[in-house]
Order: C-alpha cells, then structure tokens, then sequence
C-alpha cells in the first residue's frame, strides 16, 4: 500500500509478559511524528545438489526499527528508555538505565484515501546518537533517531498489526476510535 504520511505515534509499555500473555500498559501520545522505519531481516539458505538448487529456506530475524519524532517530552524519554528523572526535573543518563519492551502505534495517510493504523508489538529501543552544531546561514535542524529491534510477543509470536480504515471488508469500524486507547490485535472486539 502506498504511504504518503506519518502521525500520531503513541506507544504503551509492556507490564508483564510470559508464554500465556502480554498485558500492556496505558496508551500515551510518543512525540510529533517524522519517521518510523521498520528493516525485517531475513536469512536465506539454499542447499545445492546435482548442479541446482534442490531446496531454498529462510528465517525471519529481528525487525531493524528507527524512530524520529521532532522531540520527546522528558516523561516519554523516560518512559521509553528506561531513565530517571530527578527531584530537580532533570533526567539523567546512567549505566544502570534499562529500556522496557514497548509497542509502538499510529497511523499513515494512504495514497488510496484514509489511513492504515498501524501497531508494532514489541520493541526495544536504544538511546540515540545526539548531535549539536552551531547556527549557519541556512537553519538546520538536529533531531535524534533512536534505534532499536522489534522482535515477536512471547504469547502469539505476533510482530505487528494494521488495518486500512477503508477498507469494505471491516465491519465494525469502533477499532480504529479505540486504536489509541489500547493496543489492538486480532482479538480485539468493541466493549459491550
């Protein structure tokens, strides 16, 4: 499906997680939008015999994820990459950080006309690179990629999730006014 646009990220943290389920914690906005880029890795194998290819098998790896938003409010860095902040409403970078699994979601105009909703199930992201540099002529401005892999829940093996808001066959379209108040999978059904 052709894109032409990103917004609304949000994200929610994962509470607890095992081979049963994911319990996932309140949905929050993440940060103005610019980019969400997602690299699936796929490892190919092929064993050759009598002068061919007799047999071609691949393994899906982690997912390559790189986020950019134009800033994060200090709670969401927090939140997101497992730091600290402090009685003077500083935060801090340490050793001891430990960024939690999140699932990230949102929604992308389609060339087609409405918006494919999107979640990312679970992911780890890493502090990102910063840099800073002085004004010039031309204004410039510097804003971080965080990166980090997107792997399978443990419950489902699940990776990710969309639907397309005009598309005929949805019949209940309640899911995408809820799409920012939980994290949607295929389970989802409308509150009774």
């Amino acid at each position: 499906m052709a894109i032409k646009g990103l917004r609304e990220l949000h994200y929610a943290i994962i509470e607890s997680e095992d081979n049963a389920s994911t319990t996932y914690g309140e949905v929050k906005p993440l940060g103005p939008a610019m980019a969400l880029n997602l690299a699936p890795s796929v490892n190919r194998a092929n064993l050759r015999a009598d002068d061919g290819v007799l047999f071609s098998d691949s393994a899906k790896g982690p997912i390559a994820v790189t986020l950019n938003t134009a800033y994060l409010e200090k709670d969401v860095e927090a939140d997101i990459l497992g730091k600290t902040i402090d009685e003077n409403g500083g935060i801090t970078d340490s050793g001891d950080d430990d960024a939690p699994y999140i699932a990230i979601g949102g929604k992308a105009e389609s060339a087609r006309g409405g918006f494919e909703f999107f979640w990312v199930y679970r992911i780890k992201l890493a502090p990102a690179e910063e840099n800073k540099e002085t004004k010039q002529e031309t204004p410039a401005y510097q804003t971080s990629n965080l990166s980090g892999e997107a792997i399978p829940r443990l419950h489902d093996k699940a990776e990710k999730y969309k639907m397309w808001d005009q598309d005929p066959s949805i019949t209940d379209k309640t899911v995408f006014d809820e799409w920012f108040n939980e994290v949607i999978d295929k389970n989802w059904a409308p509150a009774v």
